[in-house]
Parts: C-alpha cells; structure tokens; sequence
C-alpha cells in the first residue's frame, strides 16, 4: 500500500464482518433486521476503504450509503405494511439459477486473483485528491451522478406510491 501500513489482519476481520452483515441482509426473515444488517455491511465497506487508504472514499461510503440509500430503504420499509418474509421468498425458482452464477462469479474471480500478480498493481495504486475526485464526478460524471438521484426520487415515490395503495384498501 502506498503507506506501507496496510494490516492483513484488521482487513480479514472487516471482511468477514461484511460477510457475516451480507448474509443477515439475504436471511434474516423480518425486513427492519435486513435494513439494520445492510447499515452494518455499508460500514463495514467504509472501514474497509479506510483501511486501504483511501479516505475520501470511506467519507463518501458513509454519507452516500450509510446516510441517503439506507434512509430511503428504511423509510421504503416503513410506508409499507410488509415487516417480515417467509422462506418461499427466499427459496423460489430463480435460487438455482443465482446459486449457480453467484459461484461461478466468485470462481472467476479467485482466479483472476491467482492469476494476476497484485505486487505490481498495489505499486499503481493512486488515492486521487478530492480536487481531482470532484472534478472527476461533476465534469465527466455528471450524468451519471444524476441518474442516480433520479433512481432514489423514484424509490421515494414509489414508497409513497405503496404505502398509499394500502392505506387506500383497508
């Protein structure tokens, strides 16, 4: 790492700490657990990030993730009456299908780890400056950035749009 600082140890722990956050997200039956459970895996993320150095983008984890997406993901739980989910939602047709790719993704992915020798990729690493961070996203990625706060004003209606379907049937 660029500090030569980097400790294994702290990143395993975070890591299975995302994991373990991951799977309680995908498991826990009650949806308010699930949300809690993602809080806890965006900040894991965060440490993560902040582990390998890269400081602006831990800050930006927590105030993107942590603090705007997890809020409307909660407020979306809230508006509806739905709390919790059986197994038959969990375990359904697709289960096989995502089971099967979800290994063949990771397979891939540890062999591109084997594969590839990362001493020479940790020497590219750049931590870009929040200048260059900015300028980055409001020139070139201006679009994208609004896509997405488009994407999250449409989760916002269409959790009003929900809540408001329910109310509207008792």
């Amino acid at each position: 790492m660029p500090g030569g600082d980097f400790h294994p140890y702290l990143f395993v722990i975070v890591a299975a700490w995302v994991l373990v956050c991951a799977l309680g997200v995908v498991a826990l039956k009650k949806v308010m657990y699930s949300a809690v459970a993602m809080v806890l895996c965006f900040l894991g993320v965060a440490f993560a990030y902040a582990l390998l150095h890269a400081e602006l983008l831990a800050v930006v984890q927590i105030l993107v993730y942590v603090g705007a997406i997890s809020i409307v993901v909660i407020f979306a739980i809230m508006l509806t009456d739905v709390q919790s989910g059986g197994l038959r939602l969990f375990f359904n047709r697709q289960a096989i299908v995502a089971a099967v790719v979800a290994v063949a993704a990771a397979a891939a992915i540890v062999a591109a780890i084997v594969a590839d020798d990362l001493s020479e990729a940790t020497a590219k690493v750049r931590n870009p400056a929040v200048r260059e961070f900015s300028r980055l996203l409001f020139d070139q990625y201006v679009f994208p950035f609004e896509a997405i706060s488009l994407v999250l004003l449409a989760a916002i209606i269409g959790a009003i749009v929900l809540a408001r379907g329910q109310e509207e049937r008792r």
